[in-house]
């Protein structure tokens, strides 16, 4: 019985249209009317980096919610998503049971399974499970190695 993670698509992809617009122009006005379209989106702030000032800001923080930030245009602007979590755990059982998932939400049906965090932080002291590159293009999958090789910081203190 594996806990796994999944991330809502239809709320991951209000966030990514949203940069997107605000990539276009990021103003008050984009970002009001993205807050006011998207109900998983609490607050928004683009700031220029450069600059040092907020360009735009709309929306409330919700103490639930998380922050999400992006780099936009070269890096010279900041984008903060205060958003409600599109990332969360199941108990799967049988394959049926992960065929049956909807977003806790939203409700969506369209759910991704993901690499959890978890599972590779849970426990150093044992052999890190190694992520499915089955499912990578060739071209990439021939580019990619995953060694062995565990940093000095990252190795368990009573294996140093």
């Amino acid at each position: 019985m594996p806990l796994y993670e999944y991330e809502c698509i239809t709320c991951r992809q209000s966030v990514e249209d949203s940069l997107r617009k605000l990539r276009e122009k990021a103003n008050s006005e984009t970002a009001s009317t993205l807050v006011e379209k998207y109900e998983n989106i609490y607050f928004i702030e683009v700031a220029d980096l450069n600059k040092k000032r907020v360009l735009a800001k709309h929306g409330k923080r919700d103490k639930n919610g998380i922050d999400l930030d992006f780099y936009i245009d070269e890096r010279t602007k900041r984008v903060v998503f205060n958003i409600r979590n599109y990332r969360f755990a199941e108990l799967i059982f049988d394959k049926e049971d992960e065929n049956n998932l909807k977003c806790p939400r939203c409700g969506a049906k369209q759910v991704e399974r993901v690499i959890s965090s978890f599972a590779y932080t849970h426990d150093l002291s044992t052999n890190m499970p190694k992520p499915d590159l089955s499912n990578l293009p060739p071209e990439v999958r021939a580019k990619t190695f995953i060694g062995d090789y565990i940093e000095e910081k990252d190795r368990p203190k009573k294996n140093r």
